[in-house]
């Protein structure tokens, strides 16, 4: 298995997704940054905890899961059945956002001490968030750079 094109769909998509939720999160004066809430989720969880782990945690823990989603658009796009790209990156965005909200809500529903948060606006925000990693992971799959030609 190649692995080139999956590392940068996933650094693409998440890295994207991120930089859209900070952008957003600073624009509505919310807090729409998934490794910042991830963070606080397992400092909850683990009071003794650092905080400067708990943030390196809430980062890892979200390009580990750009990974898997990137890992299952790979699956997909290595078929031939679906052409990598902007068009079908959204598409499986959409999807993955409605997954990951789902995953989010149980998240907050099975947590013993979730953040205050609008969950509406936030699920609301995660599926668009999700486009975009949709769309970036498509376009980071597609794209044929090379260390060579960055040179």
């Amino acid at each position: 298995m190649k692995v080139q094109p999956l590392v940068k769909s996933a650094i693409s998509g998440t890295s994207a997704m991120t930089l859209f939720s900070y952008l957003v999160s600073e624009k509505k004066e919310e807090n729409f940054r998934e490794p910042v809430i991830l963070a606080d989720l397992l400092s909850r969880l683990s009071p003794s905890l650092r905080k400067s782990d708990a943030i390196i945690e809430g980062w890892g823990l979200h390009y580990l899961v750009g990974l898997m989603f990137a890992f299952g658009y790979h699956k997909l796009w290595q078929t031939g059945k679906v052409k990598p790209g902007i068009l079908s990156g959204s598409l499986l965005g959409a999807a993955s956002g409605v997954a990951g909200i789902l995953v989010w809500k149980t998240v907050f529903k099975l947590h013993p001490n979730p953040p205050a948060k609008n969950l509406k606006k936030y699920f609301g925000h995660l599926l668009l968030a999700h486009v975009v990693f949709g769309a970036f992971a498509g376009m980071g799959y597609k794209s044929k750079v090379t260390e060579k030609s960055l040179i």
